[in-house]
C-alpha cells in the first residue's frame, strides 16, 4: 500500500470547526468571565489561522516530501487536543447558559495547563512553516457539489459485451465438467467485479440456471462464511448454522437436481488445500455448476483451476470516454461543451484503460464546468507520482485531491470500516454527526444535520466513492481501492483491529479504533492500549447471536475504557459481551454515539443522563425502560429503542425537544394521560413511530383538541396498539383517544391493533391521506372507509372478530373504490359470512387476494379481478363460489368449493393447491399450458382424475396428500406430463397402482408414505425402468417389509435412498443395494426392529448415512447422543463412535467423516 496521505484541506475542515467554536456567544461570555486564558484562546486561534493558511500547499508538496508529510501528521495530532479541549469549554458554557450543573472547579484548574502544552506543541510546528518553506494558499480550486437528488444508470458496462461473450464461450468448451470455474484475472479497478456482474445479471444466465448466488470473499477465505452466504443467497434468508458440515449437506441439498451459478468476488487465498477443501461441496447432485471467481493473483487462478483463466484487459480509450463523460456530465448534454471534451479526453489517456479511474475522476468534477479546472486534473504532479502497488492510484489520489473538504473529512472517517463492509446511509450519517463532521451552510436556510449527511452521503455516491451493494439497495460499500485510498489518508489515526493487521499497532496518536468480526471465535484479547488515551471512536461489531454469550465470551469489553478514554466521542459495542454500563459511564463527557444493541445489557444507570452532548442512543433487546432523568438529555436526537421490549417511558420527555428519531413509546400502567400528551411537543419526530399500551392512557378530554402527532409532517409510519385482551367498557374513550391521534397526511404507513371502538375516527379513511400505501388493521371492531384512499396498495384486515359482513362501510362514498390496491388480505375473522359487491369497477390493480380462516364465509368473491395474480384461500370451509375471471392468475391456492367457470382463460396457472375440495378438479380445462405444480390435499372427493385425460406438458412436480379414496392417478401421464420431475403420494390407502404406461422417463424423486396397498403391489410398479429417478422415499408402511429392498426393485441410478416407520424391517437386503452403484445418501428413521447393518452390505461409495430413532441399532452399536440422532459420514469404513468430538458441544446432530 502506498504511504500515509494526510489531506490539507481535510484540516481545513476540521480547524474551521474550531473556529466556529471560538466564534459562539456561549465561548464569548465564557472568556468574558475567564479572562486569565482570553489570551491564549486568542493565540491558539492565530496559530490554526497561521497552519490553515499553507494547508493546501502542504497537502501538494506531502506526496513528494516526506518531512511535509510528517509536519501535517504532528498539526493534526495537535489540532485534535485542541478540539478536544474546545469541546469540553463548549459542553461546560452551555450547561451554565441553561442552568444546569456546567461549572467543574477542577477542570477550571486543568484549562491553562491544557492550553499551555497545546500551543507550545502549535508552536513548534508552526515554527517549522519557514523551514519547510510552505506557501500560503492565495486561490484553491473549489470545485462545485454536484446535484445530491440526479441518478442515472453509468454505462460501467462499456467495452465489456466481448469479454461477457468470451466467459459464456469458455463455459461451453468445459460441457464435460459438472464444475466449470472461470477465473477472471487483472489489476485493481480494471472491472472484474463489474464484468462479472454484467454476466450475473445476463438474461441467458437468468434462463440457464436454476440458483445463482454472489459472495464477496475478499482476503480471508473462511469456508463457514462463505457458504452461509451462498446459502443466504440461494434461500433469501440467513442461515443459522454454525457448523461446517452440516451447512454442507444443507447446501447439497438445496442444490440437487438443480443448475447453480456462484460469483465468488475479489478472492486472495493460494492455498491450494484451502479450495479444494471448498469446491468439494459442489461435487454432488446438482446438474451443473458454473463458477466465476475475480481476483488479482494469477496464482489464486491457478489455484482454483488449471485452465479456462481469462485475463481481462484494459478498455479501450473511448470505452473510457464514455464512462468518464457519464461521470462527469451527468444528464447535461456534453456536447456543449467541446472544450472540456477536449480536456477530458487527455485526462482519460492517463487513466490507462481503468475504469474505476475513469469513473472517479469523472465524479470528481461532476456538473464543474470550469475549465482551469479540468486542466489543473490534467496537468496535476500527482500523475507523475511513483507508485509501487499499482497504477490506479494517482487518479485515486486526484479523484479525492479536488474534492470538497468537508467531503473528505467524511470519506476519511470510512477508512474505519474493514474492505467489503456494507453499512446503511442512516448508519454512517450518525457516526458522521457525532463526530462533528457536519457542517451547517453559512447561509440563512434551516437545514437539519441529518439532511446535511444525505446531501454529503449522496454527493460522495454520485462521485463514485460509494456504490449500491448487489446484496441490498438499502447498503453500500467501497471498492477495495478506494478503501485502501482512505486508510492511507487516515494513516496511523485511524486502525482497524483485524486478524491480518500485524505490521501497524495502536498509538498515541491512534483516534478511531474498530473491530469487526463476523466469525465465531476471537484469536486474540481484545484491549486497547492505555497510550490511546486520545481515541474518538471504538466500534465494536459481532454478529452473533445474544445467547451465545452464556457459553463464551466472543468479545469481552474491559470496563476500564469508560475510565481511560474520556475523549471517547463514539462507541458502539454492538455485540460484544458486556452485560452493564459502569455508572462511570458519565465520564466519558464528549461521547455522542452509544450503540448497546445486542448485548446482554439490561439496565442503564443514571449516570448515563449526565452525557450532555449525546445525540444517539441504541438500546438492547434486554432493557425495559429508561433512567428517570433520560429526560437531562436534550441533544438527543436519535432513540432507538426498536429491539428493545419497553414497559413504560421516563417522565418530562416533553424537555427532549431535539428527538428526532423515537422509534417506540410505550404508556406506562400509571400514565394520567398527560404522558401520551407529551409526544405533542416533539415536533421534530420523523420516520417510525410504534405507540403501544394505549389502554394505560387514563384522562381524556374530549372537548380538547390535542395535537399530538398531525404536527409531524416528516412521520411516515405509525403502529397504535392497546394490549391484547384489555378488555376496555368504554369504547369512547379509546374513540375519542385515537382522533388526537390523528396523524399528518404525509403519513405512508399505518397499523392499528386490538382498537375496540365501535367505529373509527372519521380521519381513518379521509381521502386526503393521498400517501397512505400501507394499512393493517388486527382485532378491531368494525371497519372504516378504506376505499376512500386514492393510493393505498396493501390493506390487511385481521382478527376481527365480531364482523359478519363486508360491504358499503368499506368501499366508502366513491365510485371507484380501491383504485390502487395491489395486495388484500383477510385472515381469521370467525363470523365473517357475506362480502356484498361493489355494484361497479373495483379492485382493478389488484394482484394478490388471500382469505384465510373464515370458516362462516359462504359465498361472494368480486367477478373481475383482471390484474388477479395469486388467489389463496385457506380454510374456509363453507365459501362456494366461482373463481374470478382473472386471465393473470398464476398461482392458485383454495379450499372449499371454488369452481373455474367455462370460457374463462387461465392458461398462466402455474401453481395450484387445493385442500378439502378435490372434485373441482373436475371442472378445470383439458390443457394447462403454464402449469408446474399441482398439489392436493384432504380431498376425500378425489376418487380418480377426470376421464379425459391431463394434458400438462410443463408439470414438474404433483403432491397428493391424505386423500384416502383415490384410487387412480392421471391416465397417460407417461406421455402427457413429460416435464414430471418429483411425485409426492402420502397416505392415500385405496392407490393400487400405477397407471397404464407407468410414471414419465424425466421423474427425479419419488416419495411414498402410507399407501399399503401400493406398496404391497411394490414389484409391479416398474421403478426399475425410471432411468432418471434419482431418489426414492418409502415411509409408513406397517405389513410385511421384514426384508428389504427386493433385487430389481430399484434403478441403478438412485443416489438418495430414505427408509421410514417399517416397524417390521429386520434387517437390509444385500441383493437389492448391490446394483446401487451411485448411491451416496441413505438415510433411516422409526425402524425399531432393524438390528443389522453390516458392511458388506451398505455400498462402498456411500457418503452419508442418517440413523434417527431405531432403537435396536443404538443399543447394539452407536454412542447415545442428542436424543438418538445421528448422522455419519463415511469415505469406505466404518468405526464405532466412542464419544462427541469436544468442539461440538453445542451441536445437535453429530457429525463423524471418515476417510
Amino acid at each position: 500500500m502506498a504511504g500515509a496521505l494526510v489531506g490539507g484541506a481535510f484540516l481545513s475542515a476540521f480547524l474551521q470547526v474550531a473556529f466556529d467554536r471560538l466564534a459562539s456567544r456561549d465561548f464569548r461570555d465564557f472568556l468574558n468571565r475567564r479572562k486569565d486564558i482570553d489570551g491564549s484562546l486568542k493565540k491558539l486561534k492565530m496559530l490554526l489561522r497561521s497552519a490553515n493558511a499553507v494547508l493546501v500547499d502542504a497537502e501538494d508538496n506531502q506526496y513528494t516530501n516526506p518531512d511535509v508529510k510528517e509536519w501535517l501528521e504532528d498539526l493534526q495530532d495537535a489540532v485534535y487536543d485542541a478540539d478536544d479541549l474546545l469541546d469540553e469549554i463548549a459542553m461546560r458554557c452551555k450547561l451554565q447558559a441553561e442552568s444546569q450543573t456546567g461549572a467543574c472547579e477542577s477542570f477550571d484548574k486543568e484549562i491553562p495547563f491544557k492550553l499551555e502544552k497545546i500551543l507550545a506543541d502549535l508552536d513548534s510546528i508552526i515554527d517549522q512553516m519557514g523551514i519547510l518553506s510552505l506557501k500560503k494558499d492565495i486561490v484553491g480550486v473549489k470545485l462545485s457539489s454536484p446535484p445530491s437528488q440526479t441518478k442515472t444508470s453509468c454505462p460501467e458496462t462499456s467495452g465489456r459485451d466481448m469479454d461477457k461473450e468470451e466467459i459464456f464461450k469458455l463455459w461451453q468448451s468445459d460441457v464435460a465438467s459438472k464444475i466449470c470455474v472461470v477465473p477472471i484475472v487483472g489489476m485493481g479497478g480494471i472491472g472484474k467485479t463489474t464484468l462479472a456482474q454484467f454476466v450475473f445479471n445476463d438474461e441467458k444466465v437468468k434462463k440457464s440456471f436454476d440458483l445463482k448466488a454472489w459472495v464477496c470473499v475478499s482476503e480471508n477465505f473462511d469456508n463457514l462464511e462463505i457458504l452461509k452466504a451462498i446459502s443466504e443467497g440461494i434461500n433469501g434468508t440467513a442461515s443459522n448454522f454454525q457448523y461446517l458440515q452440516s451447512l454442507e449437506m444443507e447446501i447439497q441439498k438445496t442444490l440437487k437436481g438443480k443448475k447453480f451459478f456462484l460469483v465468488l468476488d475479489d478472492v486472495w487465498n493460494e492455498n491450494y488445500g484451502v479450495w479444494d477443501n471448498f469446491i468439494k461441496v459442489f461435487k454432488c447432485e446438482a446438474q451443473e455448476v458454473k463458477i466465476i471467481v475475480t481476483t488479482r493473483s494469477e496464482k489464486v487462478a491457478r489455484v482454483v483451476t488449471v485452465s479456462t483463466h481469462y485475463f481481462l484487459n484494459e478498455l479501450s480509450n473511448e470505452d473510457c470516454m464514455k464512462i468518464f463523460v457519464h461521470s462527469a456530465f451527468g444528464n447535461r448534454n456534453p456536447n456543449e461543451f467541446p472544450q472540456l471534451l477536449e480536456i477530458g479526453k487527455e485526462i482519460v489517456e492517463k487513466c490507462r484503460g481503468l475504469p474505476l479511474a475513469a469513473k472517479t475522476l469523472g465524479g470528481s468534477l461532476r456538473s464543474n464546468f470550469n475549465q482551469n479546472d479540468w486542466i489543473k486534473i490534467w496537468k496535476s504532479h500527482i500523475w507523475d507520482l511513483p507508485d509501487a502497488k499499482t497504477n490506479i492510484f494517482p487518479a485515486l489520489r486526484l479523484s479525492y485531491h479536488y474534492i470538497p473538504s468537508h467531503l473528505k473529512r467524511c470519506f476519511v472517517y470510512c477508512s474505519i470500516f474493514p474492505k467489503d463492509y456494507e453499512f446503511e446511509k442512516e448508519e454512517l450519517i450518525l457516526l458522521w454527526m457525532a463526530e462533528g463532521l457536519l457542517q451547517q451552510p453559512k447561509e440563512a436556510r434551516c437545514i437539519e444535520l441529518e439532511e446535511i449527511g444525505e446531501e454529503y452521503f449522496n454527493d460522495l455516491v454520485s462521485r463514485s466513492f460509494f456504490q449500491q451493494s448487489s446484496k441490498s439497495k438499502s447498503c453500500f460499500l467501497m471498492h477495495d481501492l478506494i478503501n485502501d485510498l482512505a486508510k492511507s489518508i487516515c494513516g496511523k489515526f485511524c486502525f482497524r483491529l483485524e486478524e491480518s493487521n500485524e505490521t501497524n499497532e495502536i498509538t498515541k496518536e491512534t483516534r478511531h479504533l474498530s473491530y469487526y468480526k463476523a466469525g465465531f471465535y476471537v484469536s486474540k484479547e481484545f484491549e486497547i492500549p492505555s497510550e490511546a488515551k486520545g481515541l474518538r471512536t471504538l466500534l465494536v461489531k459481532s454478529h452473533l447471536p445474544t445467547w451465545i454469550f452464556e457459553y463464551k465470551n466472543i468479545v469481552n469489553i474491559d470496563l476500564n475504557l469508560f475510565q481511560n478514554f474520556k475523549y471517547l466521542q463514539v462507541l458502539s459495542l454492538y455485540g460484544a459481551c458486556i452485560k452493564e454500563l459502569p455508572i462511570t459511564v458519565d465520564n466519558l463527557i464528549h461521547l455522542r454515539y452509544l450503540n448497546t444493541c445486542n448485548t446482554g445489557i439490561k439496565d442503564l444507570p443514571d449516570s448515563l443522563c449526565n452525557l450532555y452532548n449525546l445525540q444517539t442512543l441504541i438500546l438492547s433487546s434486554y432493557i425495559t425502560k429508561l433512567p428517570a432523568n433520560t429526560s437531562k438529555l436534550i441533544n438527543l436526537r436519535h432513540l432507538d429503542n426498536s429491539e428493545a421490549n419497553m414497559e413504560e417511558m421516563p417522565p418530562r420527555m416533553d424537555k427532549m425537544k431535539n428527538l428526532r428519531k423515537l422509534y417506540v413509546f410505550c404508556v406506562g400502567k400509571h400514565d394520567d394521560g398527560s404522558n401520551i400528551k407529551e409526544l405533542g411537543e416533539l415536533q421534530h419526530l420523523s420516520g417510525k413511530l410504534s405507540l403501544l399500551n394505549l389502554e394505560n392512557v387514563q384522562c381524556i378530554d374530549k372537548d380538547t383538541k390535542e395535537v399530538i402527532l398531525k404536527n409531524k409532517q416528516d412521520l411516515y409510519e405509525l403502529k397504535l396498539e392497546w394490549k391484547h385482551g384489555h378488555g376496555t367498557k368504554d369504547s369512547e374513550k379509546e374513540i375519542i383517544l385515537l382522533e388526537q391521534l390523528c396523524p399528518c397526511t404525509n403519513l405512508n404507513s399505518l397499523t392499528i391493533t386490538n382498537y375496540k371502538g365501535t367505529s373509527f375516527p372519521k380521519w381513518l379513511g379521509d381521502s386526503s391521506f393521498s400517501k397512505m400505501v400501507f394499512i393493517k388493521l388486527r382485532n378491531c371492531f368494525s371497519l372504516p372507509p378504506l376505499g376512500q384512499l386514492p393510493g393505498l396498495k396493501s390493506l390487511i384486515i385481521e382478527c376481527f372478530g365480531e364482523i359478519s359482513s363486508v360491504g358499503p362501510e368499506f368501499y366508502g362514498n366513491t365510485i371507484n373504490p380501491f383504485r390502487a390496491l395491489e395486495y388484500l388480505s383477510f385472515e381469521n375473522m370467525p363470523e365473517w359470512q357475506e362480502w356484498v359487491l361493489f355494484e361497479g369497477e373495483v379492485f382493478t390493480r389488484l394482484r394478490e387476494l388471500n382469505i384465510k380462516d373464515c370458516p362462516k364465509l359462504s359465498g361472494g368473491l368480486p367477478l373481475q379481478l383482471p390484474s388477479l395474480t395469486k388467489l389463496n384461500i385457506r380454510k374456509c370451509k363453507q365459501l362456494v363460489a366461482s373463481l374470478p375471471n382473472s386471465p393473470a392468475l398464476h398461482e392458485l391456492v383454495c379450499t372449499g368449493k371454488i369452481q373455474i367457470p367455462s370460457g374463462h382463460d387461465y392458461q398462466s396457472l402455474k401453481s395450484v393447491f387445493v385442500e378439502g375440495g378435490g372434485d373441482s378438479i373436475l371442472s378445470f380445462p383439458p390443457e394447462f399450458a403454464s402449469l408446474t405444480c399441482l398439489d392436493f390435499c384432504g380431498c376425500p372427493d378425489l376418487v380418480s382424475f377426470p376421464s379425459r385425460e391431463l394434458c400438462a406438458p410443463n408439470l414438474s412436480q404433483i403432491i397428493i396428500h391424505d386423500c384416502r379414496n383415490l384410487v387412480s392417478l392421471p391416465e397417460g401421464m407417461h406421455t402427457l406430463l413429460p416435464s414430471l420431475m418429483r411425485l409426492e403420494l402420502r397416505w392415500c390407502p385405496e392407490l393400487e397402482s400405477f397407471p397404464e404406461g407407468g410414471l414419465p422417463s424425466s421423474l427425479e424423486s419419488l416419495a411414498i408414505y402410507g399407501c399399503e396397498k401400493l406398496i404391497s403391489h411394490r414389484m409391479e410398479l416398474g421403478l426399475q425402468g425410471l432411468h432418471s429417478l434419482r431418489s426414492f422415499t418409502i415411509s409408513d408402511h406397517r405389513k410385511e417389509l421384514e426384508y428389504f429392498p427386493e433385487e430389481a426393485l430399484l434403478p441403478p441410478n438412485l443416489t438418495d435412498f430414505a427408509i421410514g416407520i417399517l416397524p417390521n424391517l429386520k434387517s437390509l437386503n444385500g441383493k437389492g443395494f448391490q446394483p446401487l452403484t451411485s448411491l451416496k445418501h441413505l438415510t433411516i428413521w422409526d425402524c425399531n426392529n432393524l438390528d443389522c447393518l453390516l458392511d458388506d452390505i451398505l455400498p462402498t461409495y456411500l457418503y452419508q448415512l442418517e440413523i434417527y430413532n431405531c432403537r435396536l441399532l443404538k443399543e447394539r452399536m452407536m454412542y447415545p447422543y442428542q436424543n438418538n440422532l445421528y448422522h455419519f459420514g463415511t469415505g469406505g469404513r466404518w468405526e464405532d463412535v466412542k464419544s462427541p468430538p469436544e468442539d461440538r458441544l453445542l451441536l445437535l446432530v453429530l457429525f463423524l467423516f471418515l476417510t
